[in-house]
């Protein structure tokens, strides 16, 4: 059962890391780099913020996103920005789940971009854990340039 679990979740990333290699680079802060999809059938195209190292972490204009997780098997996430402690574990609302995404907004994100480090873990119905670990520098910085450049 575990094998086919990893086999799933290595299917669901897959079309993350093609969509992120694919997108034009605007500029590149730190760790970070400043993202243009054309790929959008809506208005304009998207921006997004994406770390350098492959991560499931994406950041727009108004919330963090952690990408590419199995739809409906999210059973509950914790995340830590710095040394301060880690966040009370939270179970995502079924917006959430069903898309397969963790999104932080608000007061999470204006601390995640004031921050250093930022560490998230996410549990599964399953119980695997899956966890991601960014540096933040450049961040700030980036985001900054995204509400300027993507209105």
């Amino acid at each position: 059962m575990r094998v086919s679990v990893l086999a799933i979740l290595a299917a669901l990333t897959a079309p993350v890391a093609v969509a992120q290699a694919g997108d034009a680079t605007l500029a590149s802060v730190g760790n970070w780099d400043l993202k243009r999809s054309d790929g959008s059938a809506s208005r304009g195209a998207a921006c997004l913020l994406t770390p350098r190292t492959q991560s499931r972490i994406q950041v727009t204009r108004d919330r963090l996103v952690v990408t590419g997780l199995p739809k409906n098997s999210i059973f509950n996430y914790q995340y830590r920005i710095d040394d301060k402690p880690a966040s009370t574990p939270a179970i995502p609302p079924s917006a959430m789940q069903n898309d397969g995404i963790v999104a932080l907004d608000g007061d999470a994100l204006t601390e995640i971009l004031n921050g250093h480090r930022f560490q998230i873990r996410i549990l599964d119905k399953w119980h695997e854990a899956i966890t991601e670990d960014v540096d933040l520098s450049g961040l700030k910085d980036l985001h900054g340039k995204l509400v300027q450049a993507c209105p």
